[in-house]
């Protein structure tokens, strides 16, 4: 289910390359499926040892996993050549499309309903992230009609989903804390495999795909 969204950002790669007139597009789709698989391998490989599964502030998902994959997109992925070319040629409505991938927090209730998750988180996180989800796709069909009001609309989604994604984050370090103090599991099935999938790929890539989203509006409006 994780594997969605690296298929929807490689696909949306790929048209916005060939927009920019270059064939390589399906080469770089490749590229990114390939990357995004090893980054899903090596995260795998570690949760099996239960190096995520230890309580600490901050969780170790965030420090050794999310914060890291974050980095790299902001010191090297933004750098690339292929990539100022995607910037300057995909149009926002394929940046917010990717974000339907948010549907999966759905799981979030299916973990709370067997005692997994505290409340608190999958009632934050699974609300917000659905939400999101369902409304990335009206705004997607304003901004492809062309309406009156649909950069408004995308403004003001994807402040709502940042702001969402941001609550996730802080929750979970909310709960972590309280877990610590008293010794309880808190998230911490999501640093077992595959569920680690999800916080040390999901909270980078929808910031970082927020940031992006800001950029190109804020360019569109000049």
């Amino acid at each position: 289910m994780i594997s969605i969204p690296s298929l929807l950002i490689s696909n949306s790669v790929k048209v916005a390359i060939g927009q920019g007139g270059q064939s390589d597009g399906r080469i770089l789709r490749r590229k990114i499926i390939y990357t995004t698989t090893a980054f899903f391998l090596l995260v795998g490989a570690i949760s099996l040892t239960g190096f995520f599964t230890v309580n600490t502030l901050p969780p170790r998902v965030i420090l050794f996993a999310a914060i890291p994959l974050f980095m790299f997109y902001i010191l090297v992925v933004q750098r690339q050549t292929w990539f100022k070319t995607v910037i300057e040629k995909i149009k926002v409505e394929q940046l917010i499309q990717i974000h339907i991938f948010r549907f999966v927090s759905v799981y979030f209730y299916l973990l709370y309903a067997y005692d997994a998750l505290p409340e608190t988180f999958a009632m934050i996180g699974g609300t917000g992230d659905i939400l999101t989800a369902l409304f990335a796709i009206p705004t997607v069909y304003f901004l492809k009609k062309k309406a009156r009001f649909a950069r408004t609309v995308a403004l003001t989604w994807n402040v709502f989903g940042l702001i969402d994604i941001l609550s996730v984050i802080t929750t979970a370090i909310i709960i972590t804390r309280s877990a610590i103090e008293n010794n309880e599991a808190g998230v911490g099935q999501f640093g077992t495999f595959p569920f680690s999938w999800i916080p040390t790929f999901a909270p980078a890539t929808i910031v970082f795909l927020h940031f992006l989203i800001f950029k190109k509006l804020a360019k569109e409006k000049q």
